[in-house]
């Protein structure tokens, strides 16, 4: 069976920014290796693949680098390199490694693919657009609208439903805190900063005409994400999902004044963990 694959507007404009980014994802995460490349490892003789047996550990159920005191990866250079793609070249990367912050989840017939926001260039990308989303049909020249997609996805719902709804209360502000603060912290600076919001919310600000269409963007991409829950939770459930969470990005916005900071610190936090995902679904 033919499967039809999406991809967002901005998808093959992705470049890993490599020594220049400030969030390295090697770094701070878990990085697991595929059975297919831990038997390669372990199978090829030379000095790098000896130095990659003596950097990996079985923990688990798989294989994992073994990471630095502060959960850097061994091969992580000073500089923000990868010292394997600078000894060899990309085809010695693990799964992950060679694809993240790709994504690809099967939802009906079709395939829907992007980049994770916890990576800053995905978020510059993202919010570098005013305009909505528009998705890439792979093979063709075609683009759809997000109404569009949904409609080939067998989901009709109206233009309102896609729009992020702007307006939040000190009210609404309470509920999205509260839920968030019942999500896993990511680290230890995730319950100070749920504090913080907590303090402000009784200041909050009407978004620009300029924020009001990054926030729709964002909205859009989240509940793009979010289709493949749909099944399980249900389509409400999934809509009162991706507005709580471009809510809570609204919030740390407000507080920061920094959006692409705001949206990778969110999708730290909840895009990249399966529990927080879950819990939100349920709470929403």
């Amino acid at each position: 069976m033919m499967v039809t694959t999406y991809y967002p507007d901005f998808y093959e404009q992705f470049s890993c920014k490599a020594g220049a980014c400030r969030h390295s994802c090697c770094q701070g995460w878990e990085i697991d290796i595929d059975e297919r490349t831990a038997k390669r490892y372990q199978e090829l003789s030379g000095p790098l693949e000896e130095e990659i047996r003596q950097n990996i550990i079985w923990q688990d159920g798989s294989w994992q680098f073994r990471l630095q005191a502060d959960d850097r990866c061994p091969f992580l250079r000073a500089d923000g390199l990868c010292q394997l793609i600078r000894k060899a070249d990309e085809s010695i990367l693990c799964d992950i490694c060679a694809n993240h912050p790709r994504f690809f989840v099967t939802v009906g017939n079709y395939e829907l693919a992007g980049v994770g926001l916890s990576c800053e260039k995905s978020c510059e990308l993202l919010l570098a657009d005013l305009s909505n989303l528009t998705f890439h049909v792979e093979g063709s020249d075609q683009f759809l609208d997000l109404s569009t997609l949904l409609q080939q996805l067998g989901i009709e719902l109206p233009q309102e439903e896609l729009l992020y709804q702007d307006g939040m209360t000190a009210e609404d502000a309470a509920f999205v805190l509260a839920c968030m603060n019942k999500t896993a912290p990511i680290d230890a600076d995730w319950p100070k900063q749920l504090e913080k919001l907590a303090a402000a919310v009784q200041t909050l600000e009407p978004l620009t005409r300029e924020e009001s269409c990054l926030f729709t963007r964002i909205y859009q991409y989240i509940l793009y994400r979010a289709l493949e829950h749909a099944r399980t939770y249900g389509l409400g459930t999934v809509l009162s999902y991706a507005q709580l969470n471009a809510d809570f990005i609204s919030l740390l916005y407000q507080l920061t004044g920094q959006l692409d900071e705001s949206v990778r610190r969110w999708s730290e936090q909840v895009e990249y963990s399966v529990e927080n995902v879950r819990c939100l679904m349920e709470l929403v």
